[in-house]
């Protein structure tokens, strides 16, 4: 229904994106050609879901643990998301 590449070029950061909703999101934005960053609790989860989600789809995949409910944590990941993609 989407072109492949209705994506490419854009970045997007998935809160949560390691498992559930979050997990699945990031896979169809992947799949669309998008640059994604993927943040979450677990440091591990994040990059066992990046690891397989490149292997599935390519494309680019960042991931860091962030607290959501830090304020300043999540300024910190947002300015990482503008400082990585210029």
């Amino acid at each position: 229904m989407f072109l492949p590449d209705l994506l490419a070029g854009h970045r997007i950061l998935v809160t949560g994106g390691g498992t559930g909703l979050g997990r699945e999101m990031a896979a169809r934005f992947l799949e669309l050609g998008a640059d994604l960053y993927l943040c979450g609790r677990r440091q591990g989860v994040l990059d066992a879901t990046a690891a397989e989600l490149m292997a599935r789809y390519g494309g680019s995949v960042r991931t860091r643990a962030v607290d959501i409910r830090d304020p300043d944590a999540v300024d910190r990941t947002v300015q990482w998301v503008f400082d990585d993609g210029g």
